[in-house]
């Protein structure tokens, strides 16, 4: 097994090096001599330079790529700086007066002029009903009748009793002449002593009864009548007549049903329901802001959206002068006259969803101002006011909400310039710069910088050495 040779240290002398002036055929070349077969060759020249180029073109392209970017964002971040102590652009607009008449279109739900529910008063089982459902009828219309045999028996006892209360009022009448006759013949013969004071007492309590028989007699004949008259009326309500002109909205027995007079119950259904359609009331609730300005007997116009195009008249009959304090609004009755179409129905119809619109006249109208100009804060509602360079912070009271513009009641003058739309740079003592050339000044100012991605000139990605 051959042992493994080792090279020599630096302080181990060498065997194998050849003295000096000794030729490769000499013979003073010693027995010891030996080659060591480990030591690498030697390698081309051109690899090394080749790897030191690529190390510098690497070197190159890295300061040529920074560089520049540094340089930019220096100059970034100085051109930001300045953007940040630059006067904020802003747009600023003068409030402006709202019109001394206003229009507010609030909704309304339409009921009819007048609405009742017909009950029976008379028992009995429907005999005939003339009307139905979606009908128009007149007052005084014969709209049902009821058969009522019952009733009919009733009155003819009724009569029966008048001439027996009529026969017993005229017998009360004999008696009591009878007796009046007797207690004045008795009355001289008492004088005279020929009968005793005790008949002629009873010939006195005689006529005294029968005077009282007599005036019950024509109490009975008078109780009597009134029965008859009763019967008699309630005998004619078996023809159910229409109280007022309308439509039929609602009928509720067929013939031959059991119909309670006078109903008691609250679930006993109506005979009929009949509504009044010619002319409609519109209910509407005014909030508080307007409450005041609405009038009796002020005109305002209502709209439908079913009827596109088309505006009926109506007049404030008055309101509950109360607000409703679960709202704030105040309700509101309109009067709104009907209109028949060409088929013989109405335009519009009771429980129809409307709009209505009052012209209402302000003595001083309040200012006016963009919506976006509004800022709500924890501190409240403001508007912020370019003054001297400057933005300053107004607390305003807002009023009517007309989209774009909105109603300033309270907080501002009218000569002030409102910033139409601050933003989050506009603050409270803030400096800004109003007028289409402070816009383009302050917009030069904060111009960004093109990116490097984007300038010219070559670029150089994933750059590899050159073999």
């Amino acid at each position: 097994m051959q042992t493994p040779q080792t090279r020599p240290t630096e302080t181990e002398p060498r065997t194998d090096v050849r003295p000096d002036g000794a030729d490769g055929n000499g013979a003073s070349h010693d027995h010891h001599d030996e080659i060591d077969i480990n030591v690498p060759p030697a390698r081309p020249v051109w690899v090394g330079v080749a790897g030191a180029l690529v190390v510098v073109l690497l070197v190159a392209l890295l300061l040529i790529g920074l560089i520049p970017r540094h340089a930019q964002e220096k100059e970034l971040h100085a051109d930001a700086e300045a953007a940040m102590d630059a006067p904020v652009p802003v747009n600023v607009a003068a409030p402006k007066r709202a019109p001394r008449v206003v229009e507010i279109s609030l909704p309304g739900n339409m009921r009819p002029w007048q609405e009742v529910s017909i009950f029976a008063r008379t028992s009995g089982y429907l005999k005939k009903y003339y009307v139905d459902i979606s009908q128009s009828v007149e007052k005084g219309q014969l709209m049902a009748e009821i058969d009522t045999p019952e009733v009919e028996q009733e009155l003819r006892v009724a009569e029966a009793l008048v001439l027996q209360a009529k026969a017993a009022a005229t017998k009360a009448v004999a008696d009591r002449d009878l007796a009046r006759v007797t207690w004045e013949r008795y009355k001289p013969l008492v004088e005279q002593k020929h009968i005793s004071v005790q008949e002629y007492d009873e010939k006195q309590a005689a006529l005294t009864a029968a005077e009282a028989t007599l005036q019950s007699a024509k109490a009975n004949v008078v109780a009597a009548e009134a029965n008859v008259k009763r019967l008699t009326e309630t005998l004619s309500f078996q023809k159910v007549y229409a109280p007022f002109s309308g439509v039929i909205s609602g009928r509720g027995y067929d013939v031959g049903s059991l119909i309670v007079a006078n109903p008691s119950n609250v679930d006993v259904k109506p005979m009929y329901k009949i509504a009044q359609n010619d002319v409609l009331r519109a209910f509407v609730n005014v909030p508080q802001s307007t409450a005041l300005s609405i009038k009796k007997g002020m005109e305002c116009t209502v709209t439908a959206r079913e009827r596109p195009g088309r505006t009926f008249k109506g007049v404030v009959m008055g309101t509950t002068n109360y607000l409703d304090p679960t709202n704030r609004s105040l309700l509101t009755e309109v009067k709104v006259p009907n209109v028949p179409e060409a088929d013989g129905s109405f335009a519009l119809l009771p429980g129809m969803y409307v709009t209505v619109s009052f012209s209402v006249s302000r003595d001083t109208p309040p200012l006016m101002v963009p919506a976006p100009a509004l800022v709500t804060t924890a501190e409240g509602t403001q508007v912020a006011v370019a003054k001297d360079g400057q933005a300053h912070f107004r607390k305003v009271t807002i009023g009517q909400d007309f989209g774009s513009e909105i109603e300033i009641v309270d907080g501002l003058v009218g000569d002030e310039q409102i910033i139409s739309n601050p933003g989050e740079r506009v603050t409270e003592g803030a400096a800004v710069v109003t007028g289409p050339a402070g816009e383009q000044k302050v917009k030069t100012a904060e111009a960004p910088k093109e990116p490097v991605e984007k300038q010219k000139g070559p670029r150089v990605v994933n750059a590899a050495p050159a073999h």
